[in-house]
C-alpha cells in the first residue's frame, strides 16, 4: 500500500492506460484507454469537474472484456476549453474518441452525473452506433415541473493556489459529501490541477456551467433505441424515489435500475468496489 491505499486499489492504478489527444470542432480533446483492442468497446464519461481520472480504479477492473475509453470532455481534465458548450459537441466528442479508437460500432457509454446527459444524447444521435447506455446517479431529464434555466455565476470559483498541496488539501466534489475513502479523493485531486504563471488552480473550466446550454432529454429517452441501464446511491442527494419512478416511466420498458445501498451521488467513491460488481453485472446484459 502507498498513501494508505488498500491493494486493490494499487493494483488497479499499476494498470496505467495508453494516452491519446485528438481534435473535434477546433478543440483538442484528450483520452486515454485500457484493454486488448479486439475487445468491445466501452467509453466512460465523467461528470461535471470531473475528468478521466476518476475512472483509473474503475476501468482497469473491465479491461478483461472491454477496450475501455475514458475521455476528458471539452472543458475538463488534460482537454481545451471552448467558448460554448452544448450536449451536441460533448455527443460529437465522446464519437470521435470512439472513432479514434476504432470502435465507434457497437458502443457501450457509461455516464456519471452530467456525463449521463452526454451519454444519453450520445445514445439518440448515434443510436446506430451505439448498443446500450448506462447512467450513473444522474438526473438525466427533468422532472414535469422543473425549470430548466438557471444561474450558475460563482458555481465554480476560479481559485489560485500558492502549490499543489494547497490546492489539493482544498478539493472538493460537487455536489459535498463524506466520502471514507480519502486515497481515492486524494488521487482524484492530484489529476484535477495543474500549475500556470500565477499559481496552482483547477484544470476544469470555471465557466463551464454558465456557458452550457440545457436541453430538455425527455423526448430522447422516451424514444430511445438502444439498451438503457441506471446505477444509483441510495442515499443520493440528486437522485430521489421520485425521479427513479419517472425515469422508470420514460425509459425503455423492462430497463434495469440498480441501487448501491449506502451510496451517495459520487457512488464509486465512498462505495467503489460494490460499484464495480453492480457495473459488470449490469454490462452483462449487453456483451
Amino acid at each position: 500500500m502507498s498513501d494508505g491505499q488498500p491493494e486493490w486499489f494499487s493494483a488497479a492504478l499499476a494498470q496505467t492506460a495508453t494516452e491519446h489527444h485528438i481534435e473535434v470542432k477546433d478543440c483538442g480533446i484528450a483520452y486515454r484507454a485500457w484493454g486488448q483492442v479486439g475487445n468491445p468497446g466501452l467509453i466512460l464519461i465523467h461528470g461535471f469537474n470531473a475528468h478521466s481520472h476518476w475512472w483509473d480504479f474503475i476501468a482497469p477492473a473491465l479491461s478483461s472484456d472491454f477496450y475501455v475509453m475514458a475521455l476528458d470532455c471539452s472543458g475538463a481534465g488534460d482537454s481545451g476549453h471552448r467558448d460554448s458548450y452544448n450536449l451536441d459537441t460533448f455527443a460529437d466528442e465522446v464519437m470521435a474518441v470512439a472513432e479514434d479508437a476504432g470502435h465507434s460500432d457497437d458502443l457501450i457509454v457509461v455516464g456519471h452525473s452530467f456525463g449521463g446527459a452526454i451519454a444519453l444524447k450520445t445514445a439518440a444521435r448515434y443510436g446506430a452506433n451505439v448498443r446500450a447506455l448506462i447512467s450513473v446517479d444522474a438526473k438525466i431529464i427533468p422532472m414535469p415541473d422543473d425549470v430548466l434555466g438557471r444561474s450558475t455565476s460563482g458555481f465554480l470559483p476560479h481559485h489560485v493556489y500558492p502549490d499543489a498541496t494547497a490546492a489539493i488539501e482544498d478539493f472538493r466534489v460537487i455536489p459535498p459529501q463524506r466520502c471514507p475513502n480519502q486515497y481515492i479523493i486524494n488521487h482524484i485531486a492530484k489529476q484535477s490541477i495543474k500549475e500556470t504563471a500565477e499559481g496552482w488552480v483547477l484544470k476544469a473550466d470555471p465557466r463551464l456551467l454558465d456557458a452550457f446550454r440545457f436541453e430538455d432529454q425527455t423526448d430522447a429517452l422516451l424514444n430511445l433505441n438502444t439498451g438503457f441501464g441506471m446505477i444509483y446511491g441510495s442515499m443520493s442527494a440528486l437522485i430521489t424515489p421520485e425521479i427513479i419512478e419517472y425515469l422508470q416511466y420514460v425509459a425503455p420498458p423492462g430497463s434495469p435500475f440498480t441501487a448501491i445501498p449506502g451510496a451517495a451521488h459520487h457512488l464509486f467513491l465512498d462505495a467503489p468496489l460494490p460499484f464495480i460488481d453492480e457495473l459488470k453485472t449490469m454490462l452483462q446484459q449487453w456483451s
